[in-house]
């Protein structure tokens, strides 16, 4: 089982300060955590009702720092922990900057960048990028089929339904090649499940529900198995979060939560100690305990 510290939120432990992510992923890394994760958002607007996946957790105001950016400060003060994006909205990149970034950070890190990439849900983002909302999909999946090519060498061509080029050359070249992992945080259809099986290594889940994660797990499976993949998707998700008599989120319930979504397919578990925190004191407790669960 595969450990991931969310970093979401935890730099309000201490007063806001970004650089703060350095002190948390050593720590995490020290305790044997297999990976930290960032999030995304590039801008936000106000209609944060439309959120489809309960209430927004943060007002339209608040920092968002960009993922792939602060992924190499953290890199720089570590030397074996995992980078992740939880996820990385891929289609407001252009396909030749994604590439050419996460090759950067690849490099930089010695081959720990893994990139959980989705198409986000936000139409805001996509206008103030300049790009058509209704595309998003087409161009999601073409990006990242580029970002492959050019993660090979080079010279690429390409002709596309949304990007067409011709003999280039994207360096420097990604420390762990094509290969750096792609994690997708999308709805497990047929069809995406086949994509998935041509250009990535596995999962995302946005819910906790143990049938959603077993029934994602068994199409996806049986997608690798059609492409002729002898290894085996990953699938990385949260627990369920649990709350006590009280209705305070509650870590020890929300761990012992950890077998039966293992047994609905987890076999990395992602955890947001913001959800249970409340110092910074009381943050490394609760990595302390957390960390537990690799013994």
């Amino acid at each position: 089982m595969k450990l991931i510290l969310g970093l979401f939120g935890l730099e309000n432990f201490y007063g806001g300060d970004v650089k703060s992510y350095i002190e948390i992923a050593q720590m995490a890394e020290e305790l044997g955590f297999d990976s930290v994760s960032v999030t995304d958002h590039v801008v936000m607007g106000k209609n944060l009702h439309k959120y489809p996946f309960g209430t927004f957790p943060m007002p339209s105001e608040a920092t968002w720092y960009e993922p792939l950016t602060l992924l190499t400060m953290i890199a720089s003060n570590t030397t074996s922990i995992n980078l992740a994006t939880a996820i990385l909205i891929a289609p407001l990149r252009s396909p030749a900057l994604l590439a050419k970034t996460a090759a950067s950070l690849d490099a930089i890190s010695e081959g720990r960048l893994e990139l959980g990439v989705g198409l986000g849900w936000q139409q805001e983002e996509y206008e103030a990028s300049g790009i058509a909302f209704d595309k998003r999909a087409k161009i999601f999946w073409e990006t990242l089929d580029i970002c492959k090519s050019l993660w090979t060498g080079g010279p690429v061509s390409h002709k596309g339904e949304m990007f067409e080029f011709n003999d280039i050359w994207c360096q420097p070249q990604p420390a762990q090649g094509s290969d750096i992992p792609l994690l997708f945080g999308v709805k497990m259809t047929e069809s995406n499940a086949q994509k998935i099986a041509k250009v990535g290594h596995g999962w995302i889940p946005i819910k906790t529900s143990r049938d959603f994660i077993s029934e994602g797990r068994e199409a996806l499976d049986k997608a690798f198995k059609d492409e002729g993949r002898d290894d085996k998707p990953r699938i990385r998700g949260q627990l369920p979060t649990c709350v006590d008599a009280n209705g305070v989120p509650s870590l020890e319930l929300t761990l012992n939560e950890l077998e039966k979504s293992m047994a609905a397919g987890l076999d990395e578990v992602e955890i947001f100690p913001i959800n249970f925190a409340q110092s910074p004191d009381h943050l490394k407790e609760i990595l302390e305990r957390i960390a537990e669960l690799k013994k």
